[in-house]
């Protein structure tokens, strides 16, 4: 199933979280909610009906340590997952003090009631508390089990100490006496980062890591052969994990991570060095749990070769004796670069005869092999090498063709 950030979701889309073990619904209400207070990467949700109905307080119109204050912020708030608990936190908003204080301040909490302001209404006897939120047309009216009913607000009134606003059935402001019942509606927020299934569900996931003996950001300096750079791919909530491998940040090999388990980065290996350019290049490793990507791991090293050296890996066999050789060397060498090329007939006794034919095969001649015994049979093959000279430039060879008889 795809997922994506919950800093993706558009506001007012709907989104899931779980309360006593069964997926409710709540609105994207604003991301970066009241940022200057709690800095940027926190979205607020609302839920989309209202829970219960219940009183405000038993004493006054301060909402601080009120009733329904008490109950979102430990009753309320222990229905839900103990990961999504963890994620809220505690937020900061506008509030005013009530029973006589009504100097607007902030208060932190980690469930909390919206004010009238925020819900895009105004009021004589109300102070402003934040400002309206992008979405607050579609939270003045509130339900609970389908039918509209009166919503609180934190916001009390300044005119009397009894009494609090109050959203009607029908959206519209209104004061109610502290010990009335009604609804309650949980908001508070989470980190943008959380990831979101395609369903609406919610997930606190851990994103896979990567370690590695080698540190993060190395340079390993020149290499002239194939090494390893090993790392182990882990993942905390035990996802399946895709694990990218990158140099110079064009895809090299992607496979399903076996977790906890070392690996070597496949394109620097002996078998694929090769391949490898001369000059400075980037490993990057990324892995992936289907929720998000890892942190990426980097090293850097620098590709010098200026030798190679090929051979057959098996003679070729001959029935008869092999008197003489041609060879075709096929690509672009500079004209200061060391060349040779031994070649043998012999080649599957213990100690081949190897002959310098070097001179025959830059003259595009054929080279009579001085050797004429074979204890374990005729057999044909070369060892050809070349340098880079004084000036330092690299050539290459793309064929190298020829017969013997």
């Amino acid at each position: 199933m795809a997922s994506t950030k919950l800093a993706n979701k558009a506001v007012g889309s709907i989104i899931k979280l779980k309360e006593s073990g069964t997926l409710v619904e709540f609105y994207v209400a604003k991301h970066d909610y009241e940022n200057g207070l709690n800095g940027n990467g926190r979205t607020l949700i609302v839920r989309k009906d209202c829970y219960d109905m219940r009183v405000f307080s038993n004493s006054n119109n301060a909402y601080a340590n009120s009733s329904l204050d008490s109950w979102l912020c430990n009753t309320y708030l222990k229905l839900l997952d103990a990961d999504i608990q963890a994620a809220i936190g505690t937020t900061k908003f506008y509030y005013t003090p009530g029973n006589g204080n009504y100097t607007v301040t902030t208060l932190q909490r980690a469930v909390f009631q919206l004010s009238l302001t925020e819900l895009g209404k105004s009021a004589s006897y109300a102070k402003t508390e934040g400002s309206a939120l992008p979405i607050a047309s579609t939270l003045q009216i509130a339900y609970r089990n389908g039918s509209a009913v009166v919503q609180w607000t934190r916001t009390p009134s300044t005119n009397s100490t009894l009494n609090v606003f109050c959203l009607d059935s029908d959206g519209n402001v209104s004061g109610s006496y502290y010990g009335n019942s009604n609804g309650s509606r949980p908001a508070f927020t989470l980190p943008s980062t959380l990831s979101v299934s395609d369903d609406g569900s919610v997930s606190v996931n851990s994103a896979p890591t990567i370690t590695s003996a080698t540190a993060n950001g190395s340079n390993l300096g020149l290499k002239n052969e194939g090494f390893n750079f090993s790392y182990t791919v882990a993942d905390a909530d035990g996802d399946a994990v895709t694990v990218k491998e990158y140099l110079d940040n064009v895809l090299q090999r992607t496979y399903t991570a076996t977790l906890n388990q070392t690996v070597n980065f496949q394109a620097v290996t002996a078998a694929n060095f090769q391949k490898v350019l001369n000059g400075t290049h980037t490993l990057k490793v990324v892995a992936n749990d289907g929720k998000e990507d890892s942190a990426a791991y980097t090293v850097t090293f620098t590709k010098k070769v200026t030798k190679a050296t090929v051979t057959l890996a098996t003679a070729l066999s001959a029935d008869d004796a092999i008197t003489v050789m041609i060879m075709n060397i096929v690509g672009s060498l500079p004209s200061d670069a060391a060349l040779e090329v031994l070649v043998t007939n012999n080649a599957n006794d213990t100690s081949p005869v190897w002959e310098d034919a070097t001179a025959d095969i830059k003259a595009g001649t054929n080279h009579v092999f001085t050797n004429q015994t074979a204890a374990n049979g005729f057999a044909f093959n070369f060892k050809l090498s070349v340098e880079r000279g004084s000036s330092d430039t690299g050539g290459y060879i793309s064929n190298i063709g020829g017969a013997f008889e």
